[in-house]
């Protein structure tokens, strides 16, 4: 609005002179910005009675406009609009480049921790929570927030949600959770959904509304506690597999696709571990079950692969490598 004001005062200066004093367009663009500089220089011609009323007019009206302007501009640079515009039209380029990510729905404890994982695993996620204030945005400058209801399409759309590969929803109430889940499943049906539940109760709703998983945080402290009190070495172990601390070794899931050779062959024939040197300590089943062999004898080695099986592969970055590229 201050360029607008100031264009338009320039213009019709020009075009005053000229109609009033008849002078040229070169006189009159430079009597113009003469006077809304106020600098003092002398007048080109004598102005005529009816040119010096302009000028007074004109003057009064430079002079507002001038400021204005200043004190738009003042407040652009130095009250934070134009960090905020810069950080609006960096939110914007970074969703329209976004794809195969995560949305997190709500930025409490549980929405932080998961963004904080998410920041170390380097993948990609945006942020939906619409009572965050803006001095706690500043306190995580890399993350992408979305103002908004998540339980609304339109702000799960701004998220880009068509091009997710899954959602955390960790709402306040089981309530929201519920209904977001069912929001997401309706966009997305191919979106991988885990929900936050604080009542059992809640379990079955969310799992009906879409969510592939369902995660109590009081049921698993309480789990994690009593490991963490009979089993500490293993807890700390696998806590540094899973969380990437050790370079050297890590966990990973490699699933069996379609066109894999080692289809309809046990783990045994498969010679995974002779050829890619990573070594298999779970198998899953499509549904996300653990697949056991019936006979209590059999080891895992025996049970055969099938399209849709996940392994669970321990192993260097070098190695799971090797089993993504030799299970094809």
């Amino acid at each position: 609005m201050a360029l607008f004001f100031i264009l338009f005062l320039i213009s019709a200066g020009t075009a005053g002179f000229m109609s009033i004093e008849d002078w040229t367009l070169n006189e009159s663009l430079y009597m113009t910005f003469v006077t809304i500089s106020t600098v003092g220089f002398g007048e080109i011609h004598p102005l005529s009675p009816e040119g010096r009323v302009f000028m007074m007019i004109f003057l009064t009206v430079s002079i507002l406009t001038v400021g204005f302007t200043l004190t738009a501009l003042l407040s652009f640079f130095f009250e934070g609009h134009m960090s905020k515009t810069v950080k609006e039209r960096r939110m914007k380029r970074l969703l329209s480049l976004i794809k195969d990510h995560f949305i997190i729905c709500g930025f409490g404890d549980v929405g932080r921790e998961t963004a904080a994982e998410f920041t170390r695993k380097k993948i990609p996620f945006v942020i939906v929570d619409k009572d965050l204030p803006e001095a706690e945005k500043e306190l995580y400058p890399g993350y992408t927030f979305i103002s908004g209801d998540a339980t609304e399409e339109i702000v799960l759309e701004e998220a880009k949600i068509g091009k997710a590969v899954g959602l955390v929803s960790c709402l306040s109430t089981d309530q929201q959770n519920v209904y977001t889940v069912l929001t997401a499943r309706q966009l997305n049906e191919s979106l991988r959904i885990v929900a936050k539940a604080s009542d059992e109760r809640a379990v079955k709703k969310l799992e009906t509304a879409g969510a592939d998983r369902v995660i109590l945080p009081k049921q698993i402290a309480g789990r994690r506690l009593a490991t963490v009190c009979t089993h500490p070495s293993i807890v700390d172990f696998l806590d540094i597999l899973s969380s990437g601390g050790d370079e050297l070794m890590h966990i990973d899931t490699v699933e069996i696709g379609r066109d894999s050779p080692l289809t309809g062959k046990s783990l045994k024939e498969s010679n995974i571990g002779q050829n890619t040197g990573a070594i298999i300590i779970g198998i899953l089943d499509s549904s996300g079950k653990t697949r056991m062999n019936p006979s209590e004898m059999a080891s895992l080695s025996s049970i055969i692969l099938q399209q849709g099986n996940r392994l669970i592969a321990l192993g260097n970055t070098e190695q799971i490598a090797s089993l993504q590229k030799y299970i094809g």
